[in-house]
């Protein structure tokens, strides 16, 4: 069997010291399962990607210039008019089809808006292992642990295999869409410490009612 270079390498190591016999094919395979589950979920892998837009167009296909496929429109903006805050250019703004920007109003003149998306994996490189470049191998550095658990979570619920095992299944999966929710919070607040915590101040808050007193 192959030893994995990074940043696959210490998630290898980690599952096939909880089960040694498992086969390369086999943890690939459930590797880009849980990697894609993870991605998606969690909208944590995103691309910047300028986007020409023009009257009187209103569609966008777009491509992405690194590793990865976009999945979901997280915002769309004006780089000539964003200030620290970016805000939406315009409302309604879609992808439904992956890589297929569609606005409701055209442009009033010539512009490039930026696109940031959320990507999930799309290849798979030559020893079988998905295609991230090293600018974004942090995301397995700080959510590597969690993957690990949706992998062993994932084999242990395999039927009648040798490492089967329902209870053990049950607990690293629980653990990982803990996991999961880590990361996709920290997705929405561009992992920001204590972004979070915001709330209303009291003074908005609604008096509490008993019935329809």
């Amino acid at each position: 069997m192959s030893s994995p270079t990074p940043p696959n390498k210490r998630m290898y190591d980690d599952v096939k010291m909880h089960i040694p016999g498992l086969t390369d094919a086999v943890y690939k395979q459930m590797l880009y399962h849980v990697m894609n589950d993870f991605l998606s979920m969690t909208n944590i892998w995103q691309e910047e990607v300028p986007i020409a837009v023009a009257p009187p167009e209103t569609t966008y296909p777009f491509t992405v210039s690194h590793a990865g496929s976009p999945m979901r429109l997280m915002l769309l903006y004006d780089a000539a008019t964003a200030g620290p805050g970016k805000h939406w250019v315009q409302g309604g703004a879609t992808m439904r089809k992956p890589g297929v920007i569609v606005v409701p109003v055209a442009p009033n003149q010539a512009a490039t808006w930026n696109a940031v998306v959320s990507k999930t994996l799309d290849t798979v490189g030559s020893e079988g292992y998905f295609d991230m470049e090293p600018d974004d191998w942090w995301i397995l550095d700080q959510y590597g642990d969690g993957v690990i658990y949706g992998i062993l979570g994932r084999l242990m619920h395999m039927p009648s295999k040798p490492y089967t095992n329902a209870k053990l299944a049950g607990e690293y999966w629980q653990t990982y869409v803990a996991e999961r929710g880590k990361a996709r919070t920290d997705a929405l607040h561009a992992n920001v410490y204590g972004g979070q915590r915001w709330s209303f101040p009291q003074s908005f808050a609604t008096p509490h009612r008993k019935g329809w007193v």
